[in-house]
């Protein structure tokens, strides 16, 4: 079993090209070398006499991948398709499958406007073979079905029964065979179980281009910003990317999908402002280090062009899409001493303390100084000066590692009142 493990292995490895980018799953085959019916091929001298009624079978398929295993693919007497795996190295047959189901060799494929052509197949290629058990008694397979045009069918083996999917239709981009926790597999436009049950299908839009990526990125941002996406259940992903926005700050995007529905779950995607400086040549990064339970914690890390490197942890709800512990996150990147930049008022710097209180002074009149208390709750800045009762309510509208920006609002906590005030950090 150890040897037909790693030729398994290594066909997985070696079949690569052509598909859409999703975490690397899908995967076809480049071929070196293809079957010649005429009898000249050197992979037919060698191995068809490890073939049972050889001469007899017809549209035969001999494949070498780049990786020291040979394909060899065929329908028998009966009609039954066959796939046989070969060690080139050592011309030792590793693996033989036969189907108890008859395969069809002749199609009518739809040209449109209601005419039909008729498609003899010739040959059958094994583009691409994923083993599901260590035994290899399960398995998926993308056939290359040619003849007059080329048609494409998925095979899956489960419990020793196999079914395969209708001819595929042209442009498929999309073949995930690990779509979700080794149970479910994606192709083109549908889920389906590994035993090739639908579980859902999908409609592209005219731009996504058969891609699920693309597909997502439309439900998720309208298509403006390419996320990378782990999916926690067969129908739902969490979208995540890192985003500079226009004003030269840095934000982690997340957002979470439901591609049969086509919904964005949560309503919008989040903006996550991260706590570094900003410089065009810096290289950001980020990964999830702990999705053991609902909150998952992602690790943010920058690297400036001089080599300097910072990094910061989030912990996200992904049922909410909140950000645990978010309004410590940011009272974090408040504290400090700000000058005012822009606004009208007698205080020219404020200063935010770790003990919750902050403290307005005037480079313009040494005698002024007002305090207070403050708190911070999601992108609402709440000041309460010292001998008040009531809290004075801002709107965060930038707060970055250098710059804050805020405007009032009125009693009701959600009406602005035009005032706006800038600040630059000084300390």
């Amino acid at each position: 079993m150890k040897i037909f493990r790693l030729l398994a292995a290594s066909l997985l490895a070696a079949v690569c090209a052509g598909f859409s980018s999703c975490g690397g799953d899908e995967l076809e085959s480049v071929p070196t070398e293809i079957f010649d019916p005429t009898g000249g091929n050197e992979l037919e001298k060698i191995y068809s006499k490890y073939i049972d009624n050889y001469e007899d079978i017809t549209c035969k398929s001999f494949v070498k991948y780049n990786n020291d295993t040979i394909a060899f693919t065929g329908i028998t007497p009966k009609g039954y398709l066959m796939i046989d795996l070969f060690r080139n190295s050592s011309e030792t047959k590793v693996f033989e499958w036969i189907d108890n189901t008859k395969t069809d060799t002749i199609y009518n494929v739809h040209k449109g406007y209601g005419e039909y052509e008729e498609v003899r197949i010739r040959s059958i290629e094994p583009s691409f073979i994923k083993f599901h058990t260590e035994y290899g008694k399960d398995f998926i397979a993308m056939l290359h079905l040619n003849g007059s045009q080329p048609l494409r069918r998925v095979l899956f083996v489960n419990g020793g029964q196999s079914h395969m999917t209708d001819v595929l239709p042209e442009g498929v981009a999309t073949f995930i065979p690990n779509w979700y926790n080794n149970q479910y597999c994606f192709i083109h436009d549908c889920c389906y179980t590994l035993a090739g049950d639908t579980v859902y299908t999908i409609k592209y839009g005219e731009n996504d281009m058969n891609n699920i990526n693309n597909y997502a990125d439309r439900i998720a941002t309208g298509g403006y910003h390419f996320l990378e996406y782990q999916r926690i259940s067969p129908e739902e992903a969490i979208g995540a990317g890192i985003d500079t926005g226009y004003d030269n700050r840095y934000r982690i995007e997340m957002v979470r999908i439901n591609y049969k529905t086509a919904q964005n779950v949560w309503g919008e995607q989040r903006y996550i402002a991260l706590p570094f400086d900003y410089e065009a040549k810096a290289k950001l990064a980020y990964s999830v280090t702990d999705k053991s339970s609902n909150i998952w914690t992602y690790k943010v890390s920058i690297t400036y062009y001089d080599g300097t490197k910072s990094e910061a942890t989030l912990k996200v709800d992904i049922e909410s899409g909140t950000v645990q512990g978010d309004d410590d996150y940011i009272a974090s990147l408040i504290i400090g001493k700000w000058e005012m930049t822009s606004g009208n008022a007698i205080a020219t710097h404020v200063a935010y303390k770790n003990d919750g209180t902050f403290e307005y002074t005037s480079t313009e009149d040494s005698s002024y100084k007002e305090v207070g208390k403050y708190k911070i709750e999601g992108n609402k800045l709440y000041e309460m000066y010292s001998g008040e009762d009531e809290w004075i309510i801002s709107d965060i509208l930038l707060l970055n590692s250098m710059f804050l920006s805020v405007q009032e609002l009125e009693a009701d906590g959600v009406t602005p009142n035009g005032k706006k005030f800038a600040y630059q950090r000084v300390e």
